[in-house]
């Protein structure tokens, strides 16, 4: 078994190997990974905590269950792996790609998301409720019943979405443009209706 002998790694490549085994249930506290490259890693159930990653990337690495709180995730790539029912509580994600990673049942509780890359991505009545995500992109991504009460979507790009059934009551929703996003039954208040409208071009009295 492999074992992690400092605190601190920069260029490092880790291929294959099991974090989860290494830790068993001992959290991974304030360690910093500046350019890491984690390929086809196991990081099931692991628990981060106050932990930075700088411009990594998680290719094929499995996620599910893992917990990640206070943690950073800046300009990193999660395209390839697996994020299933994993929960990142007030993390901050800028930059960060998760397109092409499957996301099914993920959590993300409160954080800053701002720039990050949800393109195509599977989120489906995933609890978004409460994110910053200032020009995130979102283009194609599935939200049907997803929540984003109280959201900051300031400039997020939504062209392709889908919508139907997502809570979007409270969200700021400025400079952000719906004319290309499937709608139907979104919950949305009526300072939003107008935002809206006006997005479609309406001209609101």
């Amino acid at each position: 078994m492999f074992s992690l002998q400092q605190t601190d790694y920069t260029d490092e490549t880790f291929t294959g190997k099991n974090f989860s085994a290494l830790l068993e249930e001992q959290p991974l506290r304030r360690f910093t990974f500046n350019r890491c490259r984690f390929r086809n890693c196991d990081f099931r159930e692991i628990l981060t905590d106050h932990c930075t990653f700088i411009n990594c990337v998680f290719s094929m690495s499995r996620l599910s269950g893992s917990l990640h709180q206070k943690s950073a995730f800046l300009n990193c790539s999660f395209s390839g792996a697996v994020l299933f029912a994993a929960k990142l509580e007030h993390c901050k994600c800028t930059g960060t790609t998760f397109t092409g990673a499957d996301c099914t049942g993920l959590v993300l509780k409160g954080g800053d998301y701002s720039y990050s890359a949800f393109f195509e991505c599977d989120l489906r009545g995933n609890d978004l409720a409460g994110l910053k995500l200032c020009h995130a992109d979102l283009r194609r991504a599935k939200l049907q019943k997803a929540v984003l009460r109280e959201s900051d979507l300031t400039q997020c790009v939504v062209d392709g979405a889908d919508m139907t059934g997502c809570d979007l009551r409270g969200a700021v929703i400025d400079g952000v443009s719906f004319r290309n996003v499937v709608m139907g039954r979104t919950k949305i208040d009526l300072g939003q209706a107008v935002q809206i409208a006006a997005s479609f071009g309406a001209v609101v009295d």
